[in-house]
């Protein structure tokens, strides 16, 4: 596939996932069981098969991330104390492997500006753990360790943004944020009080933050290609 291609496939299936993204998001606001799994389902696979037409050198960590990220999806849509569980857990991978992915991607690490700025991320995920404690049971200890990966994830991406001047590191910015900011409503959401306009917002944010972070996927690559790596 030449550049030209390569362009044109990116852009239509940006375009699908973005469609992709708003409809589902239309069925869930009117509760239109019939087509609302699928669309739900179909998110991830379009925008894995986004990256892997896009990218040259792909990180079979990310595709690794990918199917975590829909297990999550499909166990959470269940909603026993079983699939609660094993979803807890599918969303502790898919953090460690975000994790891994930001780690390997960033050059300089600043350890002190990392924590400093994961702090407040992590003490508002633990009040919310605090809030609905009663209804995690087993899961607690899932949920404790997805606030600290995340929480880390957003620091390390915070103290990279203010300190790299670079298109990645302000998609990498955007996406961690938003990341952040939806496991929090999610939580809200699904353990303390339903809302339509929470569930609305993690459907969206969750939409961006992927796209994001393929963004932030794909300017890692190119600037690998640049220095030879």
């Amino acid at each position: 596939m030449d550049t030209q291609q390569r362009n044109r496939v990116t852009w239509g299936l940006s375009i699908m996932y973005f469609i992709t993204v708003l409809i589902y998001s239309v069925l869930v606001f009117f509760e239109y069981e019939p087509l609302k799994g699928f669309f739900g389902f179909v998110r991830v696979p379009i925008l894995a098969l986004l990256y892997f037409c896009s990218s040259v050198k792909r990180d079979y960590w990310y595709f690794l991330a990918f199917l975590f990220f829909q297990a999550a999806y499909l166990f959470f849509g269940k909603n026993t104390e079983t699939c609660l569980f094993y979803g807890a857990a599918a969303s502790v991978m898919f953090r460690l492997l975000m994790v891994i992915i930001i780690y390997k991607a960033i050059k300089e690490k600043r350890w002190f500006e990392t924590v400093l700025t994961a702090l407040p991320f992590l003490f508002v995920h633990l009040y919310f753990i605090d809030l609905v404690s009663d209804v995690l049971h087993d899961s607690i200890y899932l949920w404790i360790l997805n606030g600290l990966l995340t929480s880390f994830l957003g620091g390390l991406s915070v103290a990279n943004f203010f300190f790299t001047n670079d298109r990645k590191s302000v998609w990498l910015f955007i996406s961690a944020l938003l990341f952040v900011v939806q496991i929090g409503l999610f939580f809200i959401n699904k353990f303390y009080l339903k809302q339509q306009i929470f569930l609305q917002m993690v459907i969206v944010f969750y939409g961006i933050s992927n796209y994001t972070f393929y963004r932030f996927m794909i300017l890692k690559e190119e600037e690998e290609q640049l220095s030879g790596h």
